[in-house]
């Protein structure tokens, strides 16, 4: 019960740090601070980003997105681009990834020359990557090897005329998930196709294993809860029937994923509701990693990510399913559970 009062406080804390910035434009300023003295490499639109197994003939999926590169000097420090690309083996009893490499590698070098002059005046370069260019990269010998489950990672690495150089590992938060959406790293994940219309509407969820303090995750009093979810068709809506918490964290879903807005731990009267995204992969819901509640006891934060076991669903039906994950990955409030909830469709 000590966790949940210092719970309380901080939530407190941390909204009028929220409210304080508001008022005073500091946001703005740290944007403005971070690109002065460094560089980004944004991404503007992702066209595609996933590879349906098996491929059907005549079919190309890839990576495929509109980057465009800013610093202090609107593009004048640009020098190269370098791309590197991994495997990671989803999917261990179904091909055989025996030959991929174990670590990424080089992919690519792009010229400051190769990018081309973007409405606003910055260096924009439109990247593709085939799913037969990441089979042949990592050293698999072909589609056969890679099923469901499995993960091509696309990392990109900003070299400057000045030496510097940007990456995933040396860019902060406000850079790669803010405001810039300048993340350095993709995943390109590899999916058995979602029927468009399945897994979105209205489903009601009613808690299997609970969240940590013995709550339901989502609902206030123990009796379901209703929750929406949405594809990447109606996730970013223009008549605000969408994602109403964080629509800049959906607007990238892929065919398999859906997203849906939660008030964590309602129960508490926090009122903090946040954005999630789950991905149906070849009949298991994965829950990714790190996904934020905005909540701390005082650590790291309170995140919700895999579980032990994966939720399952029947993909010629999703009347029924099931949503496992895990809450509380960093122990922020002395120790993570695993929680589930089913959902019926309503």
């Amino acid at each position: 019960m000590k966790n949940i009062f210092k719970l309380t406080f901080l939530l407190s804390a941390i909204l009028l740090t929220v409210t304080s910035c508001s008022e005073d434009d500091k946001v703005v300023d740290d944007v403005l601070a971070g690109i002065t003295n460094g560089a980004v490499l944004r991404g503007v639109t992702t066209f595609e980003n996933e590879i349906p197994v098996p491929v059907g003939m005549g079919q190309t999926p890839k990576f495929s997105i509109l980057l465009e590169e800013q610093d202090y000097q609107d593009g004048d420090l640009l020098e190269s681009v370098n791309i590197y690309v991994s495997f990671e083996d989803g999917s261990p009893d179904e091909g055989d990834s025996s030959a991929a490499a174990t670590g990424e590698v080089s992919y690519m070098t792009l010229q400051a020359s190769d990018f081309f002059e973007g409405p606003f005046g910055l260096p924009r370069y439109q990247l593709d990557i085939l799913y037969t260019d990441f089979i042949s990269a990592v050293g698999l010998a072909g589609p056969d090897n890679i099923a469901g489950g499995d993960v091509f990672t696309t990392r990109l690495e900003l070299n400057l005329t000045d030496g510097r150089v940007f990456s995933v590992d040396n860019a902060g938060g406000i850079i790669t998930g803010g405001f810039f959406n300048s993340p350095f790293q993709y995943l390109t994940p590899v999916v058995c196709p979602v029927e468009n219309d399945f897994f979105i509407g209205d489903y009601l969820g009613e808690q299997t294993a609970p969240s940590i303090f013995g709550y339901d995750t989502f609902d206030p009093d123990g009796g379901g809860v209703i929750i929406t979810f949405y594809n990447a068709e109606t996730a970013v809506d223009e008549n605000g029937d969408g994602i109403l918490t964080q629509p800049a964290e959906v607007e990238a879903l892929t065919s398999t994923q859906r997203a849906f807005d939660g008030d964590y731990l309602a129960a508490l009267g926090f009122g903090n509701t946040r954005t999630y995204v789950i991905d149906f992969v070849c009949n298991e819901v994965v829950f990714p990693t790190g996904q934020t509640t905005g909540l701390t006891c005082g650590g790291p934060g309170i995140t919700l990510g895999p579980p032990s076991v994966n939720g399952g669903y029947d993909f010629t039906d999703d009347t029924v399913w099931q949503m496992n994950f895990f809450d509380d990955e960093a122990a922020d409030c002395g120790g993570g559970v695993d929680a589930g909830i089913q959902f019926t469709k309503q």
